[in-house]
């Protein structure tokens, strides 16, 4: 915890562009605080996210014992109550600071394919591909939705976060912190196409960063509900929601709010 935090610290004094981002966006989402507590969460921000650095490091290649005591699972019956009805599940997750980490935390116990984006670099996209495969049964590329609907028929667990900015063209605007935001609309397609079970995925670091909570809640059990903007709306909340529970632990320094409304001002 202590490395990670001095990666964080390097990272906000070396990476303008990212800090000039993430001090946005938490403006924009945290308006009511004062300027000095924004600044500290911009600060901590930074710190979970160099702790980030160090968990996807030891979810790559440490052993899950090394802390399976840390750890608490909320919800797993619900996973397991949807396979029994035959049901594939669509975990829906979010890109927080410890994605790597809790994902694979879970997994012992419900093992789920993850959708990916494949990394620009062959080497890079090598090294992510094996550490995550060390842990999960397989892995899906964001844009192979063909397999993705395949692996949900079967009854499988399917992981994908939605929370990132994919463009106008693949969106409808939903709000966000109050702010709108581009949502992609896969998950209400999905689930319409393949009945799969669409429950929401999180994790934390608790007490202190000493432990690891995993919560899995049906707080999206609405969806699909036949109206696109409708299931963005509650998909966001349920996102919002649990991002408030440890605010600096979200990957602020993603530009969330890049796609616009027509004729709406740019952000960054």
């Amino acid at each position: 915890m202590a490395m990670g935090r001095a990666i964080g610290w390097l990272l906000y004094q070396l990476s303008r562009r990212r800090r000039s981002i993430a001090q946005t966006n938490i403006a924009l989402c945290f308006s009511h605080l004062t300027v000095s507590e924004q600044q500290y969460m911009l600060r901590q921000t930074f710190a979970d996210n160099g702790i980030g650095i160090i968990e996807t490091a030891m979810a790559w290649w440490s052993s899950r014992d090394t802390l399976s005591h840390r750890v608490s699972v909320e919800g797993g019956k619900l996973i397991e109550k949807a396979q029994a009805q035959g049901r594939g599940v669509l975990l829906v997750g979010a890109h927080y600071t410890s994605l790597d980490l809790g994902g694979i935390l879970l997994a012992p116990s419900y093992p789920y394919y993850a959708t990916y984006q494949r990394h620009g670099n062959a080497l890079m996209d090598s090294i992510i591909r094996r550490g995550r495969l060390n842990h999960l049964p397989g892995m899906v590329e964001r844009e192979d939705i063909r397999q993705v609907m395949k692996l949900l028929k079967q009854g499988k667990i399917v992981w994908l976060a939605p929370d990132q900015d994919v463009g106008p063209d693949r969106s409808v605007f939903a709000p966000f912190f109050g702010i709108d935001a581009a949502t992609t609309p896969i998950v209400s397609r999905l689930a319409a196409a393949t009945g799969a079970k669409v429950l929401q995925f999180s994790h934390h670091r608790t007490h202190q960063d000493q432990r690891y909570l995993l919560t899995v809640s049906d707080s999206l059990a609405s969806i699909p509900s036949g109206d696109l903007v409708a299931d963005a709306t509650k998909l966001n909340a349920a996102i919002e929601a649990k991002v408030r529970l440890k605010p600096s632990q979200y990957l602020w320094l993603h530009r969330r709010f890049k796609t616009r409304p027509e004729n709406s001002p740019a952000i960054y």
